[in-house]
């Protein structure tokens, strides 16, 4: 087996859980989105570790998943204060702004998920400016990003929560008014659906036994477009 891929009965499971845990959000798609002035956004880190990150994503994201990835910062950090977790910030901003580099990409040797590829690229850049472990955490917490059960270390947590609520509105209501307002005015979500959607796709041909294919196929794609960010999302100025 490649490096990400499930096992038949780990695919059963995923798809199981992916499907309960959509059943259970379907009341959260009503949810109609507060739109409130006033809200600050969460200043990123400002470390030369924090600007190779976002040069990274710079170089590597489209405009859409660049956008996603900014947004995903914001949200992680205000899920980590909403559930009490410790999180470095740096660790925080290095998963949110990586955690979709290989996202509909190319096949690579011996990996069988877009997640694992992403984590151990985004790990090869952590270990330049952190420890063993924080390579490590980050590897692992984008790997394990699309898989349904919520993980238990704290960015991996963070990031998990932050990606499920900007893809499909998960946990929208526990989050402040002004600061959604304040993320989608700062970060529009113009195009990211579609190029989201189509990069799934590509996911089901290139890595069929992968979380994310998995969770397409069992029917990912109403969550998606059910999410009420994407229909309450603020535009841009033109």
């Amino acid at each position: 087996m490649r490096i990400g891929e499930l096992t038949m009965s780990q695919c059963v499971v995923v798809a199981v859980t992916g499907t309960a845990a959509a059943t259970r959000a379907v009341p959260g798609y009503l949810h109609r989105v507060p739109h409130e002035a006033g809200g600050e956004l969460v200043r990123p880190p400002d470390s030369r570790y924090a600007r190779e990150v976002v040069e990274c994503a710079v170089d590597e994201l489209s405009p859409a998943v660049l956008a996603h990835s900014y947004r995903c910062f914001q949200w992680s950090t205000a899920f980590a204060a909403i559930d009490g977790l410790r999180v470095d910030p740096e660790q925080l901003w290095a998963a949110a702004m990586l955690h979709d580099l290989a996202l509909g990409g190319p096949d690579v040797a011996g990996f069988g998920c877009f997640a694992a590829i992403g984590g151990e690229a985004a790990a090869r850049l952590v270990a330049r400016h952190r420890t063993v472990e924080d390579a490590e955490a980050i590897r692992n917490a984008i790997a394990v990003h699309f898989h349904p059960r919520e993980p238990d270390e704290p960015v991996a947590q963070s990031l998990h929560c932050a990606v499920n609520l900007d893809v499909v509105g998960y946990r929208l209501r526990e989050l402040d008014a002004k600061l959604v307002t304040a993320t989608e005015t700062a970060h529009p979500r113009e195009g990211f659906r579609e190029e989201f959607g189509a990069a799934m796709r590509v996911e089901v041909r290139r890595r069929p036994r992968s979380a994310a294919a998995v969770l397409w196929r069992a029917g990912a794609r109403l969550p998606l477009v059910s999410n009420p960010l994407a229909r309450g999302a603020p535009r841009s100025p033109r």
